[in-house]
């Protein structure tokens, strides 16, 4: 990009007949506003829930796209991951008109079960498997178009979408080409680009804001189910009867529902939860494990985007003191995507297992004072369930990590927008097309 000091820096830019300050902040407002809303896919609320209930999910989703839109390309890899585990499964069984719809539709929460001894709860696909395939239950009589005129997509929203933010990444690539200066608000929304596709890619096959679940009945007794599959039925339960059949809550779920649940604690419910026992619904915010092609497809992605505001490194900025900063947590986003990646999967393969084995030998806790107080910060769940039980040795260092990236991610977003109060005057350029497309 072509070089310019501080003294060539201007202000706000009005645009008659050209590129302006709010021309690059308009834009780049509305493609990051669009990337996050139609990336989002939530899961179907309870039956009870009016309008604004409903969108509660949605909007969860929103916000973790809009302030970590890698954490909702998270949540997407491993509702794919779930789908196609659930799609193979169906038809290794013969039941040849399962999809990848349905397959979402059963994870999103689509499914209730209601029978003898129990609430009616939701069931996934998983746990709809084997109660079909063990004859509890009938095949479920839905098809492909039966879910999707369930579903209230916006097929030209999305495209509209799509087309804005191919439009915006090949007008920033031309504009480096042609040595004109690039915003780090465009920077950022870049990054936003490439989560969205691929998370877009993730949810494909996911309906969206569907906002009645289907209802399947069993006459067999809960009690009965469970005593089927469960090696100690006797024993109790957190979220619904049947989720031990799928609950794997790897580390970053155990992570999530602990920052969620101190947010509730200091009565910020930002992130809800079921407040009925069973669950009556899926939470939209829910990490499920990710598979091997899943990881695949998640590490470059998220290399390039904790790596993508390195490339302002050079950029000129309104104050040393900014540019200063910036290069620091550019750096440290780095960092994290990096290390975060195989902290986590240290912490899964390594500490997790020993901790959980140790957890379970002594269930009582020690009398001592510091020792009772560590082992409690283990678990704050409401009702001590123990698959969320998260060890100390993981719980210290990610909160430490978790910080800093929240400090590095805010004031990158600041400086997006306190940056344009001075900018190059090749800002303001506008590309010219006549390169590569005559008579433009």
């Amino acid at each position: 990009m072509r070089s310019t000091g501080i003294a060539d820096q201007v202000g706000w830019v009005d645009e008659p007949n050209a590129r302006g300050t709010w021309d690059i902040l308009s834009t780049c407002i509305l493609t990051i506003a669009l990337c996050c809303w139609s990336s989002v896919y939530p899961n179907i609320p309870r039956r009870s829930d009016n309008i604004f209930r409903q969108s509660a999910g949605k909007i969860n989703l929103f916000f973790i796209g809009l302030l970590g839109p890698e954490f909702l390309l998270v949540i997407a890899l491993g509702q794919w991951s779930s789908a196609r585990a659930s799609f193979k499964k169906f038809r290794d069984a013969g039941y040849e008109n399962w999809t990848m719809t349905h397959a979402f539709f059963a994870d999103m929460g689509g499914f209730l079960l209601e029978c003898p001894g129990s609430k009616t709860f939701p069931i996934d696909a998983e746990q709809l498997f084997w109660l079909v395939k063990d004859g509890y239950m009938d095949y479920p009589d839905l098809d492909t178009a039966d879910i999707k005129d369930k579903s209230k997509s916006d097929s030209l929203a999305r495209m509209i979408t799509i087309g804005q933010a191919a439009w915006f990444f090949i007008n920033c690539i031309i504009r480096v080409a042609q040595n004109l200066f690039l915003t780090t608000l465009e920077l950022t929304t870049l990054s936003f680009i490439l989560i969205f596709f691929v998370t877009s890619f993730c949810w494909q096959h996911k309906p969206k804001d569907i906002s009645r679940a289907m209802i399947l009945k069993t006459p067999t007794p809960i009690a009965l189910i469970r005593s089927k599959y469960h090696p100690r039925p006797e024993e109790p339960w957190y979220q619904t009867p049947l989720d031990f059949l799928s609950r794997e809550e790897w580390v970053i779920a155990r992570l999530w529902r602990y920052y969620v649940q101190i947010l509730h604690y200091l009565h910020i419910p930002i992130f809800t939860r079921p407040s009925s026992k069973p669950y009556d619904y899926l939470p939209s915010d829910t990490f499920l494990r990710p598979d091997r092609v899943s990881k695949v497809l998640f590490v470059p992605c998220e290399l390039l985007f904790a790596c993508i505001f390195l490339f302002a490194w050079n950029f000129t900025f309104p104050t040393p003191t900014e540019m200063l900063v910036w290069r620091i947590a550019a750096v440290y986003q780095a960092f994290f995507g990096v290390t975060g990646g195989l902290s986590i999967w240290y912490a899964e393969e390594a500490i997790l297992p020993k901790h959980l084995e140790k957890f379970e030998l002594f269930q009582c806790p020690p009398k001592k004072t510091f020792p009772r107080f560590a082992w409690k910060l283990r678990n704050i769940h409401p009702d001590g369930d123990p698959d969320l039980t998260i060890p100390l040795r993981i719980l210290f260092p990610n909160i430490l990590l978790s910080v800093l990236y929240s400090l590095s991610r805010a004031f990158i977003l600041v400086e997006d927008f306190i940056g344009l109060r001075s900018l190059p005057g090749s800002a303001f350029e506008v590309v010219s097309w006549s390169k590569y497309i005559p008579h433009w």
